[in-house]
């Protein structure tokens, strides 16, 4: 049995669906060639978590303390913290952006971080390992905090107090953050 790993996909107006679709594919693509079965969660998985409508609740309050600067990018804020309540309705397991190329990140590699709630702290998490009870504790979390402190949105690590323990397998992923090609392309000049 191959292990799972998630990712989460609501279509955003904004956001150009083609490009979108292939970043998808190359995600899938890349985690495959490692030994992982793939999984994206949509909002069917979302609405199927006990702590859903609390979550949606806390985050049309977060709409209206948003600095007009950041209410553009709310649809993805919204996202970005749903896919927890994906997850948990999945049973918990390893959550990736699927904008993440997976250069040699094998399920026997990822064993020693399951656990406990493991992710990358050093920007809005990209992959991360939550098991359904840590899901649960951090969707309580986020519906308990404040996501704006002094003006500036805060990410999930601050949120919840977690330090990076994943910064080790830096080499056998790649983020792919912003680039002046569209994404799917850099994606696919990696694989």
């Amino acid at each position: 049995m191959k292990h799972k790993v998630y990712s989460y996909y609501e279509s955003i107006q904004t956001l150009p669906q083609t490009e979108q679709f292939a970043r998808a594919n190359w995600w899938k693509t890349s985690w495959e060639k490692n030994g992982w079965d793939c999984v994206m969660l949509n909002k069917s998985h979302v609405g199927a978590s006990n702590l859903h409508t609390k979550l949606v609740s806390k985050l049309g309050k977060v709409l209206h303390t948003l600095p007009d600067n950041l209410r553009g990018y709310y649809p993805q804020l919204v996202a970005r913290y749903l896919r927890w309540c994906g997850l948990h309705a999945a049973g918990g397991g390893w959550m990736s952006d699927y904008d993440v190329v997976n250069l040699g990140f094998t399920p026997s590699d990822a064993i020693p971080y399951q656990g406990e709630l493991n992710m990358i702290t050093d920007r809005p998490c990209y992959l991360f390992y939550a098991s359904q009870e840590n899901c649960a504790a951090a969707i309580h979390k986020f519906i308990s905090e404040e996501f704006i402190s002094d003006n500036i949105l805060k990410i999930e690590s601050d949120i919840l107090n977690i330090k990076d323990r994943l910064s080790n397998i830096g080499d056998k992923i790649r983020h792919i953050d912003k680039s002046d090609i569209p994404k799917s392309e850099v994606m696919a000049s990696l694989m």
